[in-house]
């Protein structure tokens, strides 16, 4: 097996671990039993738990971005853009992965770690996929001529609030559902000409 692939081996091994016992509840010697390698073998591919974790974060975040990349190529009117960047988002909200993440952020003590997490969360993609759509809406004057990037900012605000709420109320999905279409055409109303 390449390095690349054993890397990715492990780090999948890792997310099953996760995923039934917690990040917290996770030991690397937990990766090692389940993987069937040695320690040394985990340890030459990462340097830490932490390190497992943040490589499938980095990971994860690249594939979600591609998909709504995909979702979103096709020529269509910037509102069913936004209405498919909703859907995708809708479809996402409630990926184990996400559940790890806020996991992470409150249990991890290493502010190297937590920053680098945080660097993986604001340098996504996914801010600047809608800021091109913006652009691209105003240039063809399907909305008003507004500040791409904050405009981007707002409206991705709006949802990740959404999602934080959500995730820490009930739960109720159809509720999220109603919420998040409220919130699009409400932001609608303000940009589209």
């Amino acid at each position: 097996m390449s390095k690349a692939l054993k890397k990715d081996f492990i780090a999948d091994v890792a997310l099953t671990c996760f995923l039934s016992s917690s990040y917290g509840g996770t030991s690397v010697d937990d990766i090692v039993r389940a993987a069937g390698i040695s320690k040394g073998g985990i340890y030459w591919h990462f340097k830490s738990k932490e390190d497992i974790f943040l490589y499938l974060i980095k990971k994860w975040s690249n594939e979600y971005e591609q998909d709504l990349l995909a979702r979103l190529s096709d020529e269509c009117p910037f509102r069913d853009k936004l209405n498919r960047f909703v859907e995708f988002y809708l479809e996402k909200v409630d990926v184990p992965v996400i559940a790890l993440v806020r996991e992470f952020l409150t249990q991890a003590k290493d502010e190297t770690v937590l920053n680098k997490l945080h660097g993986l969360i604001a340098c996504s993609q996914r801010s600047n996929i809608l800021e091109k759509v913006i652009r691209e809406a105003v240039r063809q004057g399907e909305c008003k001529p507004v500040d791409a990037k904050a405009a981007a900012t707002a409206f991705m605000g709006m949802f990740e609030g959404i999602g934080i709420i959500w995730s820490v109320s009930e739960k109720d999905k159809a509720l999220l559902e109603r919420t998040t279409k409220t919130a699009l055409n409400i932001y609608l109303e303000g940009i589209l000409n």
